[in-house]
């Protein structure tokens, strides 16, 4: 008895000993500090920016890959692992930037995973909760020295970790400027790719009183004004200090500007201004299951699907079970025969006969073909690119390990799911790509989002009229003009002016580059009838089963991104919807460019919409009546 008590306390210290010894297999990096998007909240249904300091506490040099893992309640890892490649001296320290699609930030947790077999982790925690407000997010993009100030209303963030890409900007709304960032080329690029797609930008004078002077990539926002415009995006010069601000200043100030930019239209009216926030995330109803994105994928995959002969499955089904009971009984009876290896028998031949006949009809092999779906949101960019969000599924009818990848910068790929686990891995920035195992005659869902070339049709308003009813801006004439020919195959050309929407129709001759207005109108509010359609979320949707169930579906699909990129995916917000009486919204939607497809290792068909999002300033043109 004391010797092995002996034994067991020797044991114990042997343990303790070689724990003491051996820190850096157990201890080997360590997540010192974490950043949630940009105001340290993730925000639902996004793409955000996860910024971890980890920190290489051994004298040997930490250099190999480390994975960012989705868990579950219980630990288990959900969707596809992202890798990023970390180097870090002896006793370093620096940041490390992942770039995770946020499902549902109340329930997820991380870890942060390395060494052999990836079995050495850390958890990544959040701080708060998920973003839920229904402002604008503003942030202060501040430098090193500005972290440490205090006297501000609004969250800091460090201008290093500003993301080298747009596609990695979503869920940021505003951005306050007092000082001249010290990017490189990438991400001077990316903030100025941000600002165009729509971002706002204020600007404060430098501790001596004067304007900002920015070179390179931001020399546009060195213009003498108090408000211009880049792209979409707008700018707007303070006067005031930046302890000074408040939230309502900032609104006051943008909706001065909307006031402008109407009168200068002769418009005395405008509408008030919207607090739509990109960081609400998605609309959430605790009551429904999925949210839009997760609608748009489980319909693309039931485009295709495996199909049975169902009802020879369910007769076959019910004769089986009848030779079972009483079958077996009817047939002994019959027979005078009580012996029990009759029975056995009986119910060998028929579960063996079932069983051929089972497998024979519920084989797969009716005629489904590997076939990619998708439909993808197009914004227009400088230098003949566009700022692309896919949404994807791939089924294919030979299993193996598949490449998914795109020509261009930025590339952001997720499964967006939270239920399975998927082998293989995401690799994300310019060189970014999808690896996955994907079985045969199942699919793989997918979102992602990149910088892409491509020479896409650029508009200016020729000419327009515009008359005011019972308050309302309604356009009776228009004509946009493109400096390329329109591309083929967008057969949906939809346009919003203020609470209203218009088709357009295109100009005649084979390479129409002209666009006019259409005599079709109606209340964008009428299309709260596309709201309750089963294309809205994934636990109420259909399958497609014919050519023409396909075109239907995928011309519901055109018109969910249409309101989805509004921000419009609540009957509340679609009925409060005003506006903007200056400002053009047109789409396009049709067949995508060969260029545009996916690249992949997949031997199949790509089928697939896209749309194309426009954001038109109107001119000055003082021709408005009243009525």
């Amino acid at each position: 008895m004391f010797r092995t008590y002996l034994d067991y306390k020797i044991i114990n210290q042997l343990l303790l000993f070689m724990l003491l010894m051996l820190p850096s297999a157990v201890y080997a990096i360590d997540v010192e500090e974490t950043i949630w998007g940009f105001n340290n909240q993730p925000v639902r249904g996004k793409f955000v920016p996860l910024s971890l300091r980890l920190s290489n506490n051994t004298p040997e040099v930490f250099d190999e890959a480390v994975q960012l893992n989705r868990q579950q309640f219980n630990g288990t890892k959900v969707g596809a692992p992202l890798y990023k490649k970390v180097y870090l001296p002896p006793y370093s320290s620096q940041w490390v930037q992942f770039y995770p699609y946020i499902v549902d930030g109340q329930d997820e947790d991380w870890s942060l995973n390395w060494g052999p077999g990836f079995v050495q982790y850390r958890s990544v925690k959040r701080t708060g909760g998920t973003a839920t407000t229904t402002g604008p997010l503003r942030i202060i993009i501040a430098g090193s020295d500005g972290l440490l100030q205090g006297g501000a209303s609004f969250k800091k963030y460090p201008e290093d970790l500003f993301p080298p890409f747009v596609t990695a900007t979503d869920s940021l709304d505003e951005v306050i400027l007092g000082h001249v960032p010290r990017w490189d080329v990438a991400r001077r690029v990316s903030f100025m790719d941000w600002l165009e797609q729509g971002g706002i930008l204020h600007l404060l004078p430098n501790p001596s009183g004067e304007s900002l002077k920015f070179t390179s990539n931001l020399a546009p926002l060195n213009a003498p004004f108090d408000h211009f415009r880049v792209g979409a995006g707008l700018v707007i010069r303070h006067n005031s200090k930046l302890n000074q601000l408040k939230a309502t200043t900032l609104d006051e100030r943008i909706q001065a500007v909307r006031d402008s930019d109407a009168k200068s239209l002769g418009i005395y009216a405008a509408a008030p201004l919207a607090k739509e926030s990109q960081s609400s995330g998605e609309n959430y109803d605790p009551y429904q299951y999925g949210d839009i994105n997760s609608g748009f994928l489980y319909q693309l995959s039931e485009l295709t699907r495996p199909t049975h002969n169902w009802a020879v499955i369910y007769i076959m089904t019910l004769f089986y079970i009848f030779l079972i009971f009483p079958g077996c009984y009817l047939f002994q009876h019959r027979k005078n025969m009580m012996r029990y290896r009759n029975s056995l028998l009986f119910l060998l031949v028929t579960v063996s006969v079932f069983s051929i006949i089972f497998w024979t009809i519920g084989k797969r092999g009716y005629g489904e073909k590997t076939t990619i779906n998708s439909v993808l949101l197009a914004k227009p960019l400088p230098d003949n690119q566009l700022d692309l969000t896919c949404w994807m599924n791939c089924f294919v009818t030979e299993g193996d390990d598949y490449q998914f990848t795109e020509d261009g910068e930025g590339a952001i790929f997720s499964t967006a799911q939270v239920i399975e686990r998927v082998r293989g891995g995401i690799f994300n920035g310019n060189d970014g790509r999808f690896v996955s195992d994907i079985p045969p005659f199942s699919s793989r869902r997918m979102i992602y989002r990149i910088k892409a070339p491509y020479t896409s049709p650029r508009f200016s308003v020729q000419d327009y009229e515009i008359d005011m009813e019972n308050g309302n801006v309604i356009l009776k004439q228009l004509t946009l003009k493109s400096e390329t020919p329109l591309p083929p195959g967008l057969n949906h050309r939809q346009l919003i002016l203020g609470k209203y929407v218009y088709n357009l129709i295109p100009s005649s001759g084979e390479n129409p580059s002209e666009l006019s207005l259409g005599k079709s109108r109606e209340l964008l509010s009428a299309w709260n009838r596309h709201l309750d359609s089963d294309l809205l979320y994934a636990s109420r949707l259909r399958t497609a089963n014919s050519d023409e169930d396909i075109e239907q579906v995928y011309d519901g699909l055109g018109t969910h991104l249409i309101l989805k990129d509004l921000g419009l995916l609540s009957s509340e917000k679609l009925q409060q919807y005003q506006g903007n009486s200056s400002r053009l919204q047109l789409f396009l939607y049709g067949e995508i460019p060969e260029t545009l497809k996916v690249k992949t290792n997949v031997q199949g068909t790509q089928q697939g919409r896209i749309l194309f999002a426009y954001n038109l300033a109107l001119p000055e043109k003082k021709n408005l009546t009243n009525d």
